[in-house]
């Protein structure tokens, strides 16, 4: 019976660690996680590449950047906050090239989200945006 109560507790601290929107279902966030996995292959932050960081994201290295890079698309740190969070955690470098194909990314899906935070899939992007990568379900 405490052990189940242990549990709970360490399961509710970790869960409300987290931001929120790592954990509600979004779908332009994680067309951005497939976006960024797509265009941001086996390039590294430390000894993981993005697309090892995506898709680990139910391991405590791949969890701990979903979380920071949602808290970065949803607009709660600026790209220095998730650079610095991200490099130091996996032991990397804010120069790794990883964050910086991740940042580049996300301005490039930035200049064409309205500020309301609408579904970017409903807004035209600049004819010379590239090709919005979709998740596979």
């Amino acid at each position: 019976m405490r052990t189940r109560v242990l549990a709970g507790a360490l399961a509710s601290v970790l869960v409300a660690g987290c931001a929120p929107d790592a954990i509600i279902p979004s779908k332009p966030y994680d067309a951005f996680l497939a976006q960024i996995a797509e265009a941001c292959r086996g390039k590294a932050i430390g000894a993981w590449t993005v697309d090892q960081l995506v898709r680990r994201s139910h391991g405590f290295t791949g969890g701990y950047f979903i979380d920071q890079t949602s808290r970065l698309y949803f607009g709660r740190i600026n790209t220095q906050d998730w650079a610095a969070g991200v490099s130091a955690f996996v032991r990397g470098t804010q120069q790794d090239p990883g964050i910086d194909c991740v940042i580049a990314e996300y301005r490039r899906v930035q200049q064409w989200t309205t500020p309301t935070g609408e579904d970017p899939s409903r807004t035209a992007p600049p004819a010379d945006a590239p090709p919005r990568v979709e998740p596979t379900r």
